[in-house]
């Protein structure tokens, strides 16, 4: 089993991950404080605990960008007909913080005929102005090495965090975002809670549901999806500001207007 950890960098809302002996991590000292979660915890008891300390918004889908490393397909599920909704990567869709959601990954080039079907599962989420919501999402990279990984039946468990800005390494971004490899034997949830703040777990491995896992709300629970679409196609809303106009918030899925009456 491959355990990583990502790292957040909240300056420019894009993903960083560390890689363990390549890059120089400052020091971190050792926890002193009792991490109950970990990277064996079963699915969906971080998010629900999540949810039990205020960090879920019913009103609010975070988006989350999936991006595969030569391209590709990815596939959401409706959550009532459990229809699929295919987009090319990279694809941008809204979860809830909680729910255990599982999508799918397919057409590949380096892997023909091969289908993974990793989740995530939201434990918090971003801020960003409103009107700038899908503009910024959490970026989500599947590595060629995770995918290989997962073909060899492995599990890949990765830990997305906002990465605290005292920590964060003095190097510019690239590509793709920095990844740190952490020992088996240590709390990826403590690892990620002292670099920042964990917003994020996604797990990918070789086994493939059968239809009926996918159709049983027991397994995939019918959290909604806010509606997927390729990257390459315009936000849902743009910022209306222009040079110095204050922005004008729009509305976000639920919202419902305010109306003033006439006295």
């Amino acid at each position: 089993m491959k355990s990583i950890v990502l790292p957040f960098l909240s300056g420019c809302g894009c993903l960083l991950a560390v890689c363990g002996t390549s890059v120089a991590q400052p020091q971190l000292p050792e926890s002193q404080y009792y991490q109950p979660l970990n990277q064996m915890t079963p699915p969906g008891v971080a998010g629900l605990w999540a949810g039990a300390l205020g960090r879920a918004d019913m009103h609010y889908f975070q988006p989350v960008q999936v991006r595969l490393p030569k391209g590709g397909q990815v596939t959401f599920y409706h959550p009532e007909t459990r229809q699929p909704l295919t987009v090319p990567s990279p694809a941008q869709a809204g979860f809830f913080v909680g729910p255990v959601y599982r999508f799918k990954i397919s057409n590949l080039p380096d892997f023909p005929g091969v289908e993974l079907f990793p989740t995530i599962e939201l434990v918090d989420r971003l801020h960003p102005p409103p009107h700038l919501r899908q503009k910024y999402p959490i970026p989500l990279d599947l590595t060629q090495e995770d995918i290989e990984l997962a073909v060899r039946d492995q599990l890949v468990t990765k830990i997305l965090y906002i990465e605290q800005p005292d920590l964060a390494l003095p190097e510019p971004e690239g590509a793709l975002i920095r990844e740190e490899n952490i020992p088996q034997n240590r709390n990826l949830m403590s690892e990620a809670d002292m670099r920042g703040r964990p917003v994020m777990i996604l797990r990918i491995g070789g086994r493939i549901p059968s239809p009926q896992e996918l159709a049983d709300p027991r397994i995939t629970p019918p959290a909604p999806v806010e509606q997927p679409f390729a990257v390459t196609e315009q936000p849902k809303w743009e910022p209306a500001n222009q040079g110095f106009a204050p922005p004008v918030e729009q509305p976000d899925a639920f919202s419902t207007p305010v109306i003033e009456e006439d006295n």
